[in-house]
């Protein structure tokens, strides 16, 4: 059955002004299990109207309020939680062991962790002198467009749409076209939960023709991007002619150090979680995994020993651990990537190719790829493939192995594994990426803030910083003189 859904607008559920729609595939079986919506110009510009009209209260309103209604979406998540799971799965590809164990509780986490910080956040007095009082507040920026990527759905939904909801923002959501279906989902919930008619919208289309409109749409205060780094530099063009301010968290091409004193048997279980976790479709995977010579040939047989136990089939199966990719399309560069590592001389020592269990014929299914002898100027090394495919590269020292890692354009995340600390802590230090784990890969957390730098992006998700992103500063000063006389008066005579 091939179910239809309209886009979110104003507190109402709206066909496109055009009234096409478009399909959704469930990668499993390349069949189509959903028709959605295809907005247009027209209805971004009714989206930011109905936004337009709904900030101005919804920013008065109470922090405790609008954080009481937060605390409900993130009960509403958990009550729907295998619904919402499942729909994930289905459009998404994500095995349910993740999607109901990890990524929906994740969800309703960080709408509750947004609802508690928001009621942290405050201005200063500045102490000027004792004719005036001088101080800064935090005031929402009114109108904020969330651009979000296909790989984690409805999680980066979250990231940004809790943040800018609790700081008073309205705001407008235009998910990925293959993974639009969580995020309606979720905007039944905040509807459910209280949340005022026109503080949240989703608008469902092409990035090139809605995506745009909300960028370039000049009732829109501020643009928050997950995606990759060559949609972000778009929307910095779109963004620059408005001067309007953009969070971009973009892509990565993240190292693995293993050093020479490294744990093995935790390592080889970082790479496996750090590489293939969901299909290495993660912005932070760890993608180039760098060993010190003296124990490469030992950790890339327990690697791909390890690597071959990986399941690879039916998403809708507990027992699977890889699912497919989201979409024909992205299969297809991904292969062209594993085409390029072999033309440029890498050794395949794993995958490279589809599976051919019979749950695996008719989706975008791949295996698990590992590729030795990896030389960090190979394309594939150098860029953002996201998919199951990983090189496996050595080092001589920690020297060159800090100018290994930081030798890409990207600068998101990477991780050192050793015993010694002082030791990890000395070359996480200049690595030069937003986040850098000691003998963890892949471990983010609301608490702790999220962004790189390079072409990896600017802005902050996650932990109260996030709250920074969406709101703005306001210096408000007073008079305190009890006569018409200035300090600077005498300045002037």
């Amino acid at each position: 059955m091939v179910e239809t859904y309209k886009a979110f607008i104003g507190g109402e559920w709206v066909d496109g002004a055009g009234g096409g729609a478009f399909p959704v595939y469930n990668p499993a079986t390349d069949e189509i299990f959903a028709q959605v919506a295809t907005c247009t110009p027209e209805d971004v510009d009714k989206a930011v109207k109905a936004a337009a009209a709904a900030a101005p209260a919804w920013g008065m309103m109470p922090m405790s309020a609008r954080a009481k209604m937060l605390l409900k979406v993130s009960q509403l998540i958990m009550q729907n939680l295998n619904e919402i799971a499942a729909l994930e799965t289905a459009e998404h590809g994500a095995p349910i062991r993740n999607s109901a164990g990890f990524q929906v509780p994740q969800i309703a986490d960080f709408f509750e962790y947004a609802a508690s910080i928001s009621r942290s956040l405050t201005g200063e007095t500045l102490p000027i002198g004792p004719w005036c009082t001088s101080m800064t507040v935090r005031e929402p920026v009114g109108v904020v467009g969330l651009i979000t990527p296909w790989n984690v759905p409805a999680l980066m939904v979250a990231w940004k749409l809790a943040a800018a909801l609790v700081t008073g923002n309205a705001c407008i959501v235009k998910p990925a076209s293959v993974t639009p279906l969580t995020t309606l989902r979720l905007a039944a919930l905040c509807k459910e939960a209280g949340i005022p008619d026109g503080a949240v919208n989703v608008i469902t289309g092409p990035g090139s023709t809605v995506g745009e409109a909300l960028v370039a749409h000049p009732g829109v205060a501020r643009i928050g991007f997950t995606g990759d780094t060559s949609t972000g530099k778009r929307i910095m063009s779109l963004a620059s002619g408005l001067a309007k301010p953009v969070g971009l968290e973009l892509g990565g091409k993240n190292a693995m150090l293993v050093l020479s004193d490294a744990d093995l048997e935790a390592a080889v279980e970082g790479a496996i979680w750090g590489g293939f976790f969901n299909n290495g479709q993660v912005c932070a995977a760890a993608s180039r995994i760098l060993v010190h010579e003296s124990l490469y040939d030992e950790f890339l047989q327990r690697f791909v020993e390890a690597a071959k136990q990986i399941r690879v089939g039916d998403p809708m199966n507990p027992e699977t651990v890889l699912g497919p990719v989201p979409f024909k399309e992205h299969r297809d560069k991904v292969e062209s990537y594993i085409a390029s590592a072999k033309a440029e001389g890498a050794k395949l020592v794993l995958g490279g190719e589809r599976p051919t269990t019979p749950e695996t014929q008719k989706g975008y299914y791949l295996a698990p790829t590992i590729f030795a002898d990896a030389q960090n100027s190979m394309t594939f090394m150098q860029e953002e493939i996201f998919g199951p495919v990983v090189g496996v590269a050595t080092f001589k020292d920690d020297a060159e192995a800090v100018a290994l890692a930081n030798d890409t354009s990207y600068g998101l995340s990477a991780s050192v594994w050793t015993k010694d600390f002082k030791r990890g802590l000395g070359l996480a230090r200049q690595l030069q990426v937003g986040t850098v784990w000691l003998n963890e890969h892949l471990m983010i957390f609301c608490e702790a803030p999220w962004g790189g730098c390079k072409a990896s992006g600017y802005g902050k998700d996650l932990s109260t910083m996030v709250l920074e992103e969406y709101t703005t500063v306001k210096h408000i000063y007073m008079d305190m003189n009890e006569g018409p006389v200035k300090p600077w008066y005498g300045l002037m005579k």
